[in-house]
């Protein structure tokens, strides 16, 4: 059987690009740093408020949920209205959320400042991703999905750093006062500049698939962000999970019979972008696995402040950074299975190394290790991304960045469950009188564990065909 695949090259041709690629980097990095920006200012918004961490955790679990119900949703945005209402309503609303969150004087209205923020990123995240692959042709489609890896990387591991330290020098406000006249800046400057891109044409909603997409996502991300908390034998933990599943199934269902679905379900009959998901979900997961286990064994095996913790991990960020760039032009050159082949490799070593990780580890090795660790994912990550859309028909690229988008949240709420829930559990059952070391068992444990996801990341990647390509373009 051959080991390729033929694919059309459709783009939109744009004859200045720079103003649109630059607030879709800009939007999306101060997007993504939101996401993280709140962990380590927990502590200080609850002596604020005088609330307790369970309530302050909402503004964190309440971000990523209402991106997980926006980004399902955001095909049909997509495909109703313009680049232009798009991105300025994203934009507004994320500057919206950041003022109202700079000046809150309850914890209410900082979380619901928090939900107007999520609004602005769910929907600008699989907005960026789609308007990306829509004006670039697929020989410089890996280069322009690495750049943006940059951020997609870069942000979620500055933003402790950067929370840590504005934290430490003044206050959580300030957190979101220096970003405000980033937003402000770059919603003027998108209203100036940004013209359409994205054909449109007038659907309609339908209600109850934003009802079943809202059931099945939220279900599953307050369900598995609960079940680190609870434990998974929790009523309440069950119940959301079943929901979730529940949700997700008839949504599935009532999509196949729709005209005009709000999510298509296509890409997922495609071999190729099937396997994309597929091998995303398991290196996200295994990702998680790091950047929720590591900051732990840092601070409370190793009594490492949390900035201490985030400035170790910062040099991760980095290296993810260039390697998602570097891997997305070898892409273009080479195509997705060798670069993403010799990446799983070199992932299930990494994670192997740090399943042997103890209190005896050093600071300096820990860095070393996590650094190792983001190779590996980022030179999967940007090529099976690249591999995956580039599957698709112009028609189906809203779609197609909306499932993965959807998908990545969906492991960003599983990963820290599950692992969280594997390195307490086995610390419990550890005889030591060492709580650093019973930890470190239970950290060595859930790394085990993530070897599995990375060996089965290898054998997705097995699967792929590389891809011919026949170009076809858009005025």
């Amino acid at each position: 059987m051959s080991d390729n695949t033929q694919v059309v090259d459709k783009y939109v041709t744009v004859p200045n690009r720079r103003p649109l690629i630059t607030v879709l980097i800009i939007g999306n990095f101060i997007a993504l740093i939101n996401e993280t920006v709140m962990n380590v200012a927990l502590p200080n918004v609850e002596k604020s408020f005088a609330i307790q961490t369970s309530t302050a955790q909402w503004l964190s679990t309440g971000y990523m949920l209402t991106i997980s119900i926006l980004i399902p949703i955001s095909a049909f945005l997509m495909q109703r209205f313009t680049t232009r209402q798009l991105l300025i309503t994203a934009l507004s609303l994320f500057f919206a959320g950041t003022l109202l969150a700079s000046i809150s004087p309850t914890f209410l209205i900082l979380f619901v400042a928090r939900i107007v923020q999520a609004a602005g990123s769910g929907i600008m995240l699989p907005l960026v991703t789609t308007i990306i692959i829509t004006i670039t042709p697929l020989a410089k489609r890996g280069t322009m999905l690495g750049l943006m890896g940059i951020v997609v990387s870069f942000a979620p591991a500055l933003g402790p750093v950067y929370s840590g330290i504005i934290v430490q020098l003044f206050s959580w406000r300030y957190v979101f006062i220096i970003i405000l006249p980033i937003s402000a800046l770059l919603t003027v400057f998108a209203a100036y500049n940004i013209r359409n891109v994205l054909e449109t044409r007038p659907i309609k909603v339908d209600l109850i698939s934003v009802i079943l997409a809202t059931i099945g996502f939220s279900g599953l991300v307050i369900g598995f962000s609960e079940a680190s908390k609870s434990g998974w034998h929790n009523a309440i933990v069950l119940v959301l999970l079943g929901l979730g599943i529940i949700g997700l199934v008839s949504f599935a269902i009532r999509q196949r019979n729709m005209k005009d679905p709000l999510l298509n379900l296509k890409p997922f009959l495609n071999k190729n972008f099937l396997i994309a998901i597929l091998s995303t979900v398991t290196v996200m997961m295994c990702m998680f696995s790091a950047m929720i286990l590591l900051p732990i064994f840092m601070q409370n095996g190793l009594n490492a402040s949390p900035l201490t913790s985030g400035l170790l991990l910062l040099p991760g960020g980095i290296v993810f950074a260039v390697t998602a760039y570097v891997t997305g032009i070898l892409t273009d050159k080479y195509g997705a299975k060798p670069i993403a082949g010799t990446g799983s490799i070199i992932l299930v070593i990494m994670v192997w190394l740090l399943s042997n990780i103890s209190t005896k580890t050093s600071n300096y090795q820990l860095m070393l290790l996590y650094a190792g660790f983001t190779f590996g994912v980022a030179s999967i990550l940007i090529p099976m991304m690249t591999l995956g859309l580039n599957q698709l028909s112009i028609d189906l690229y809203p779609h197609g960045s909306a499932a993965l988008n959807a998908w990545n949240q969906v492991s960003g709420a599983i990963g820290p469950a599950l692992f969280i829930t594997l390195m307490t559990n086995k610390s419990k059952t550890v005889a030591v009188n060492n709580s650093a070391e019973a930890l470190a068992a239970g950290v060595q444990y859930a790394f085990s564990t993530a070897i599995a996801f990375a060996i089965v990341t290898v054998l997705f990647i097995m699967f792929v065909k590389q891809n011919r390509t026949r170009t076809k373009t858009f005025q």
